[in-house]
């Protein structure tokens, strides 16, 4: 089944907060793979949620479920393994991160295909003086070779250098023990994320003013990177309102970190990231939309940018369900019904009593980030 790839990364928050990996394309979120959880909610009891008991309980814990319940434990689809997975990894330095623009042109102009097969997943990280494209094609090496990736690629040269490597080895199961290994350690991070659609594609004019800004801007420390996280496929086959997750329509995800080594992270290095992911917004009409994996305590309206138009339904569901917020953080979703988040795609919250009783009397990317702190260490 599909799931992250970091091992330290618990399952349960994976798999109820969305959980992307590398075989999302093909087989959905870890979250759409949950067929049925057993969970205590607020006021103690033990009680299945699935598609058919307690449906309203199955839709929050998708996507949100940290606002909702503890989950002791979950019932999964699978399916069957792949043979054998064609891994690549494309590696380009650069002392002047501008250098990259046409590469990274090329790569959205490759994963924007509207017949990308779903078995080729993809990744971006950018760097100080290093950009690496990787990823998995869930297949043999013919069929990788047929989609060109190595079109992207730039011609070496003084300023460029670029190398590249692509094997075919049989599958031996989903995890990157690298990014495991160094997965624990405590540092001080700050991270932002923002969603490309196919709606919301960077021109090549707006992709070398995000180039030049990232070049040119004073980002507060040596420690920080920017990544591209291809999604869509069968991620975008199940309906932005059929689960608490939201983000349906993501071509890919850009998640931005600066890692503060010693001390907190600094109000340059919040700048530095904030004035990027404005950047983009301003130039291509993405909304204030956020993967709620990637937390962001800067957030002006946290449950509009996490879970879009599915935030009235969850705080009927949360009213019902907690009305004494015990499940709480300060980003979680609220217990008041706010009918001003899409009015006209929501329907009216349910009287008093009709939600409540179903439930009743029943009994980090981040480890990229990680890794490239242990080269700087």
């Amino acid at each position: 089944m599909a799931y992250g790839e970091v091992d330290v990364i618990g399952s349960g928050g994976h798999m109820t907060i969305g959980g992307l990996g590398t075989l999302s394309r093909q087989l959905g979120l870890a979250t759409d793979q949950i067929v049925s959880a057993q969970c205590v909610v607020a006021n103690g009891s033990i009680v299945t949620a699935s598609a058919s008991t307690n449906p309203d309980l199955f839709f929050a814990i998708r996507g949100a479920g940290f606002s909702f319940a503890i989950v002791t434990e979950f019932t999964m689809k699978t399916a069957p393994a792949p043979s054998e997975i064609t891994q690549y990894a494309y590696n380009i330095t650069a002392r002047d991160t501008t250098s990259f623009t046409s590469t990274f042109q090329g790569w959205q102009t490759l994963v924007s295909q509207p017949n990308l097969s779903r078995q080729f997943s993809s990744t971006v990280t950018l760097s100080q003086g290093s950009m690496i494209i990787n990823g998995i094609f869930y297949g043999p090496r013919s069929e990788f070779d047929a989609l060109d990736t190595k079109s992207i690629m730039p011609t070496n040269s003084s300023a460029v250098s670029a190398q590249s490597t692509v094997v075919t080895v049989p599958f031996m199961g989903l995890g990157d023990p690298t990014l495991t290994a160094t997965g624990s350690f405590p540092l001080h991070f700050y991270a932002k994320s923002v969603k490309t659609t196919n709606k919301t594609l960077m021109s090549n004019e707006t992709i070398q003013l995000m180039f030049s800004y990232i070049n040119a801007t004073e980002k507060g420390s040596p420690v920080w990177l920017v990544i591209w996280d291809l999604e869509g496929g069968a991620i975008s086959d199940v309906s932005q309102t059929a689960t608490a997750y939201w983000h349906r329509d993501a071509l890919y995800f850009m998640q931005s970190y600066v890692v503060s080594l010693t001390e907190p992270v600094s109000d340059v290095s919040k700048s530095f990231l904030a004035g990027l992911s404005l950047l983009v917004q301003n130039e291509t009409g993405a909304d204030q939309s956020a993967y709620p994996g990637y937390v962001d305590p800067e957030l002006g309206d946290p449950q509009r940018s996490y879970w879009g138009c599915n935030v009235p339904r969850l705080q009927t569901v949360k009213a019902a369900l907690d009305p004494d917020n015990v499940f709480r953080n300060p980003q979680t979703v609220s217990t008041t019904y706010n009918a001003s988040i899409c009015p006209i795609q929501q329907s009216p919250p349910p009287t008093s009593g009709s939600v409540a009783p179903a439930y009743m009397g029943q009994c980090t990317l981040l480890s990229m980030v990680l890794l490239v702190v242990v080269f700087y260490l």
